[in-house]
């Protein structure tokens, strides 16, 4: 389980530090925003999720894990899903 390689969603929950969390997990090429082919609106994700193109759940818990446990931030709750369609508003 979590082992796919794809699109995947992260949402998480954490006690501080909010964006140097989410700006070392956009360094490993983490995204807040995506696009539909033959759409121009850029939609963005709610504030403490994030998606990427090629990871699985298992290696996107382990990098919030890690990047939780270097920032020295308490990861209060997390989920990694794999995502295959987006739609946003």
């Amino acid at each position: 389980m979590g082992t796919t390689i794809g699109n995947i969603l992260i949402s998480y929950d954490i006690d501080k530090s909010h964006t140097q969390v989410k700006t070392a997990l956009e360094s490993l090429g983490y995204l807040e925003t995506f696009k539909h082919t033959n759409d121009p609106e850029i939609y963005n994700l709610p504030n403490t999720t994030l998606w990427h193109q090629q990871k699985s759940s298992n290696q996107a818990m382990t990098d919030l894990k890690t990047v939780c446990a270097n920032l020295r931030v308490t990861l209060e709750k997390a989920i990694t899903v794999k995502g295959a369609e987006f739609v946003g508003y």
